[in-house]
């Protein structure tokens, strides 16, 4: 664990954001394959005119792959705040040790910014273009390209 690293998400958990728990390979791998299965229920419901649907299956599966990293590093939200924001927070410190890419990390932050549009459709009832289910499976296929191999690399590793 690199120094900066272990620090992020030391800070993390001492605020109360995250908790350590054991890693299980199983459980990481599994919410990969949810998060495929989300995207290819997502366009499928995006082409049944459902943008509602869509998205929030799209944007589960961003946070689930992102969850998956998280996890694969031993550790996950606690659950006493916004954890969305936690796992999305938790992976982008992972990321910043773990990969050179930087479009993957940009990625992950506009998962993170997704957050506004699914609370905007889950509170307020706010009508989601099919626009933005596109830029939701295309974030959510970017994440799958570049965090599954970081994720593999750890479990491989551990």
């Amino acid at each position: 664990m690199t120094p900066a690293r272990r620090t992020e998400l030391s800070r993390m958990v001492t605020a109360g954001e995250l908790e350590q728990v054991p890693v299980d390979p199983v459980v990481c791998r599994t919410m990969v394959e949810q998060a495929r299965r989300h995207g290819r229920t997502a366009a499928a419901g995006r082409d049944l005119g459902d943008q509602e649907g869509a998205f929030q299956l799209a944007y589960d599966g961003c946070r689930k792959v992102a969850l998956a990293l998280v996890l694969a590093f031993g550790v996950r939200p606690s659950g006493d705040r916004g954890h969305h924001a936690d796992t999305f927070a938790a992976a982008a410190a992972i990321l910043r040790n773990h990969s050179t890419q930087v479009g993957v990390r940009q990625s992950l932050d506009d998962a993170a910014d997704l957050r506004f549009a699914r609370s905007g459709a889950e509170y307020r009832a706010e009508v989601v273009s099919a626009d933005t289910v596109d830029d939701a499976l295309a974030i959510l296929d970017e994440l799958l390209a570049g965090l599954e191999p970081v994720m593999e690399r750890r479990l491989s590793a551990t």
